[in-house]
């Protein structure tokens, strides 16, 4: 016999298929007893979607489809075909039609609705929903390829997927077809579906292999994509979700949020640590939380239970409808009945202090120097917990640690993870065969974790996990909407990821102004301004967009810098004073250059954050009217035909627009490329709210955020001129004096306007 471990992965693959076909021919057609064989042909247009130069092929087969929908969900007709291979071009279609339909493969064929009837939906945006659909489906078999690779114990296939036009039809609908899976696994189990990007779900299996896929996708595409919704029937799945961080794939594609979801639910297994997988650090209570779950041998939230008990009583095809619909609302929040009014008001009141004007800024900032805070009502371990939390946001997080990922120095794996013990007897051990290195943790992926901390930190603060809030200890005392410290630990491994809005939130807190990511910081972090300058510099000092939030924590920085300067020069008004905090003492005044260089980076960023809306905007105007290319556009050329895309933008179009030149980012050469190899670029932030989503803070139920720009430009103008004047630049100092002037009239400020005129008339 053949040794299975010296087979070529994708042999091996290939081997395990043709074993499948064979067991399902010698198990019969399933849907022999339909006679699709009698229905009439119809001629098709197939739509073959290319991954690598994300372009459509298109070709022409024949297919017998039913007329009528053997089952439908909320949202889709699904049928019942056969297909032949396509012609070959010196066949006619006559004889073609009449042989090989019996022994022909089984597909099922699915049709959007328009919705509340029953009708098929014929327009461009169901056309375009169905190629979706088909882009998914590559997007994660492109992963679960890679996820093979390295030998897990349970290889896992996605089914290719394709679309079919109906060309002599009333709106030539679009079908997304792919192969009929029917059957059961090796547990006996049929179609299950084993998690989503709302938390685990498989209560009955706990397999291992489907969440350990979609971590790992996550990891091995830089933190840029997620696979979700991982169901099927064994190792076979289909309609999957992808999460994207730059939510790229439909309205299912909740992005770092559905990232955090997933993850907040996730176990770290020997499985895990096998495949190279880094640990996703979770919070003290979040960890008991899942250690509660695994006791009770239950893994779905209270809020969530109901939903999946109702799906059981659903067959396959309309499950996959109503998840579809779910995705687009898994993150509404709990009612806000689970606040209570006592935090209405706090809420309300953190909320207000986003609309601050710089006066408003500075008058809060001085409250928080002059501010002798009573003492917390803290354990001595919750005080080191906050300390721990706010040391680890000041330093690069370190992933050389091996621990992180569950092995010894040696590199060999743990056993404190023990992966092969039954859970209700519903499954064996998992073998490991084989142990990859640990993943590499590139900038990028630091980037996106990043993202996924700061959005678990958002999720704890509106109340979307109230399983994890602890109980009172005293009984009189009224429970938090959410759990601080996993708002402050996720916050805090944001922020040492170099996730800007993570870093902001947490310098305002510092700061004593609080942060609208939660309103129970403010009574447990301490305000410590120098712990809060150096937040909101590491925000700063980020080269990445999106600008908006590094403008902001300039502006608070700056206002800092001017109240310490001033603070330390005032005597103290008694005796009392005397004895209060003065962030001003044993500071020496902030030196002119510091401020101006500050002033500038400022208005630098705010700057780059108007390009950066511009260019968003005319990405999506150019994604939305044409899908051809136009001169000056920025896309990715497959460089040499090699397979490798590199950037550049476009520098000449044929007349027919099929031939591309691009002219190359990083050398300025020149290359003719067919449209089908070249693609669109996507703006970083072209999809994505300033802090990190489509879906604004507003419509994930809390306030607003904390990417506010306190100080107008026009002011920030005309400070950085009177710095200017001191040092001697008065040209410059004019320039900027005459533009302040300007913004002020816009903004209705005459008075201001008209003496910063008379400055710049003065300096020329």
């Amino acid at each position: 016999m053949r040794d299975l471990k010296d087979e070529l992965p994708k042999r091996k693959l290939a081997r395990l298929l043709k074993k499948a076909a064979s067991q399902a021919v010698a198990e019969g057609d399933p849907w022999k007893k339909h006679h699709i064989e009698k229905v009439p042909a119809e001629r098709i247009i197939r739509h073959l979607y290319q991954p690598e130069s994300q372009t459509w092929k298109l070709d022409e087969t024949i297919v017998k489809i039913e007329k009528e929908p053997f089952t439908h969900g909320a949202m889709r007709y699904c049928y019942r075909m056969k297909k032949l291979s396509p012609p070959p071009q010196h066949a006619s279609n006559h004889r073609f039609h009449e042989g090989g339909w019996t022994r022909s493969s089984n597909y099922v064929a699915k049709a959007y609705l328009i919705p509340e009837t029953t009708t098929i939906d014929t327009s461009d945006e169901a056309k375009s929903n169905v190629k979706n659909d088909i882009i998914l489906q590559y997007e994660a078999s492109r992963w679960s390829d890679k996820f093979n690779e390295k030998g897990p114990p349970k290889k896992i296939i996605f089914i290719r997927a394709y679309a079919i036009e109906f060309p002599d039809r009333d709106g030539k609908p679009l079908f997304a077809v792919e192969r009929y899976i029917f059957g059961s696994d090796q547990y006996g189990a049929g179609f299950t579906k084993h998690n989503t990007n709302a938390g685990f779900v498989d209560v009955d299996l706990h397999r291992l292999t489907p969440q350990v896929f979609s971590a790992f996708s996550f990891y091995a595409s830089q933190g840029n994509r997620l696979v979700a919704d991982i169901q099927g029937v064994g190792n076979l799945f289909t309609d999957p979700q992808v999460l994207s961080s730059d939510y790229r794939f439909g309205d299912g594609d909740l992005g770092p949020r559905g990232m955090a979801l997933f993850f907040k639910s996730f176990c770290h297994s020997t499985l895990a640590s096998a495949v190279g997988l880094p640990t996703f650090p979770l919070s003290r209570n979040e960890l008991k939380t899942q250690e509660k779950h695994e006791d009770d041998d239950f893994s779905i939230s209270e809020d969530n239970s109901s939903f999946f008990d109702a799906m059981k009583r659903l067959n396959r095809f309309e499950q996959l409808d109503v998840n579809r619909s779910r995705r687009m609302s898994v993150l509404l929040v709990p009612p806000k009945e689970i606040v209570p009014d006592s935090m209405l008001d706090t809420e309300k009141r953190a909320n207000l202090n986003l609309a601050q004007t710089r006066v408003e800024t500075k008058e809060s900032l001085r409250r928080s120097f002059r501010l002798v805070r009573p003492k917390l009502a803290r354990t001595r371990s919750e005080i080191d917990e906050v300390q721990t939390c706010l040391s680890l946001a000041k330093q690069d997080f370190d992933f050389s640690d091996m621990k992180l990922f569950l092995r010894k120095e040696s590199g060999d794996l743990m056993a404190k993870i023990n992966c092969s013990k039954k859970i209700k007897g519903k499954r064996g051990s998992l073998i490991i065969r084989q142990v990859s290195e640990p993943i590499s943790i590139c900038n990028n992926t630091e980037l996106n974790l990043g993202k996924v901390h700061y959005q678990l930190a958002v999720l704890h603060g509106i109340g979307r996990f109230p399983d994890v809030v602890p109980a009172p200890e005293n009984v009189t005392e009224e429970s938090p909407s959410h759990d601080v410290y996993s708002v402050l630990f996720h916050l805090c491994h944001a922020a040492s990821l170099r996730c800007v809005p993570a870093l902001l939130s947490l310098g305002r807190v510092l700061a004593g102004i609080g942060t609208s990511v939660s309103p129970l910081l403010d009574a447990f972090v301490p305000v410590d301004f120098e712990a809060a300058k150096d937040m909101l510099k590491r925000a700063m000092d980020s080269g990445l967009p999106p600008y908006i939030p590094k403008a902001a924590a300039g502006c608070i920085l700056y206002q800092i810098y001017i109240d310490e300067d001033s603070l330390a020069r005032e005597e103290p008004n008694n005796e009392e004073d005397s004895d209060e905090f003065c962030p001003g003492e044993g500071h020496s005044p902030v030196p002119d250059l510091v401020l101006i260089n500050l002033l500038e980076d400022i208005l630098q960023y705010i700057t780059l954050s108007d390009e950066e809306l511009q260019s968003n905007k005319r990405y999506n105007e150019r994604v939305k009217d044409s899908p051809t290319f136009k001169i000056g556009d920025k896309i990715q050329g497959n460089y040499c035909m090699e397979g490798n895309y590199y950037s550049g933008i476009v520098e000449l179009l044929s007349e027919s627009g099929d031939i591309v030149t691009i002219r190359y980012d990083d050398d300025g050469s020149t290359e003719s490329l067919s449209i089908d190899n070249v693609r669109m670029v996507t703006p970083p932030t072209a999809t994505t709210h300033i802090l990190g989503g489509p879906l604004t803070d507003e419509e994930a139920g809390f306030g607003t955020s904390d990417g506010v720009v306190m100080i107008e430009q026009y002011q920030l103008k005309a400070d950085l001129a009177e710095l200017l004047v001191k040092k001697g630049e008065n040209e410059r100092a004019a320039i900027l004096y005459d533009e302040a002037a300007n913004g002020a009239i816009e903004d209705g400020k005459m008075k201001t306007a008209t003496e910063w005129s008379l400055l710049a008339s003065s300096l020329l």
